[in-house]
């Protein structure tokens, strides 16, 4: 009697059989269920697993600061012709830092690429150009700090702020936010995230790229369909109103004054503005909700009764003053550092010296 192919081949056949058993569990584990907070992320038990083992139960809060101590170079992409030197003291803050060992008084700087101003001549950076400025008009000796960092948000500027800062006795303290905090909650909903460059938390892990991260981000968000979804815009702003009246607790907390800065910009002139990512439909939400966030921080600065400097009002939206959407070029400094001392000016003068 012949044999049929199953008779015929039954190791073949056991594989095959083993492998679709293997597929459906696999399939079933690789299900994302799981979610650390309601409406938060959510993942599978292989992704935890993999986090696990990986980062071998060592989390810890990420400070998403600058290398201390660093030169390096940075070409803007204004003038390619041109190398601008990057350097960072002992505590990852953009030198210039500490000019005076004892300063009237200290003032810090927080933010994301557009306070960093790497692509900005050193001594054009407006939070040390707005420190010299101020020490010429009220006679004082200060130390500007500037505390951005390319990628940061308002959490991650709490973080250095608690952990930096406060050990160097701030007595003003300015922030400037909107595009990270926005793109950060557009994509994952909530400050407190599994976003491998985003994230509050991070494992020892330098290998780890399970979690998503700044390129990918769009690709693998779960939160990409909602963006112009009405609740999900609701939830994206509420949580920006809260963290922005957290850093406002945080900055009186550690006995500084704060200062909310709005963010310099092309992008409110421009009513055809393109993230490069979306559609049509996603690039107005996307401006919509910018400019409602500078709503916010106007807000929040009424609210809290503190000095708000208005630079999206305040400075043009000029090519030659904002090289990109948002960020500054040598002469778009040296007017905000210009606009940032003269709304400080009777504030520094009203400080009794230490």
């Amino acid at each position: 009697m012949q044999k049929n192919f199953f008779e015929k081949h039954p190791k073949i056949i056991l594989l095959v059989v083993n492998l679709f058993f293997l597929g459906i569990v696999y399939f079933i584990l690789s299900l994302n269920v799981f979610q650390d907070a309601k409406d938060g992320e959510k993942y599978s038990v292989i992704d935890r697993a993999i986090y696990q083992l990986r980062c071998e139960g060592k989390r810890h809060i990420r400070m998403r600061e600058n290398a201390p101590n660093q030169v390096s170079y940075r070409i803007p992409p204004f003038a390619p012709q041109e190398k601008y030197v990057f350097r960072t003291d002992e505590n990852g803050f953009v030198e210039p830092s500490k000019i005076h060992e004892n300063p009237d008084l200290n003032i810090f700087f927080f933010g994301g690429s557009t306070t960093e101003c790497e692509t900005v001549f050193e001594l054009y950076r407006f939070p040390y150009l707005a420190g010299r400025i101020l020490e010429e008009k009220t006679g004082k000796k200060i130390n500007s700090y500037n505390a951005g960092k390319s990628g940061n948000n308002s959490l991650h500027s709490i973080n250095n702020l608690i952990n930096k800062a406060a050990p160097l006795h701030p007595d003003i303290i300015v922030r400037m936010d909107n595009v990270n905090d926005l793109s950060t909650l557009l994509y994952e909903a909530t400050y407190w995230n599994r976003n491998k460059g985003r994230s509050n938390l991070a494992c020892f892990s330098k290998n780890y790229d399970l979690l998503r991260n700044f390129s990918n981000e769009w690709d693998e968000s779960p939160f990409v369909s909602l963006v112009t979804d009405p609740a999900h815009q609701a939830r994206v702003k509420q949580e920006h109103y809260k963290i922005l009246k957290l850093f406002v607790a945080v900055v009186r907390g550690v006995g500084a004054k704060p200062i909310l800065m709005t963010q310099a910009n092309r992008i409110e002139i421009d009513p055809d503005f393109s993230t490069g990512r979306g559609d049509a439909e996603f690039n107005r939400a996307y401006r919509k909700l910018y400019l409602e966030f500078h709503d916010i921080t106007r807000q929040v600065a009424k609210e809290e009764n503190i000095m708000l400097i208005d630079l999206a009002k305040m400075v043009p939206p000029k090519e030659e003053l904002i090289y990109d959407s948002v960020h500054l070029s040598n002469e778009g400094s040296k007017i905000v550092a210009g606009i940032v001392a003269k709304n400080l000016e009777k504030t520094v003068k009203e400080f009794n010296n230490k």
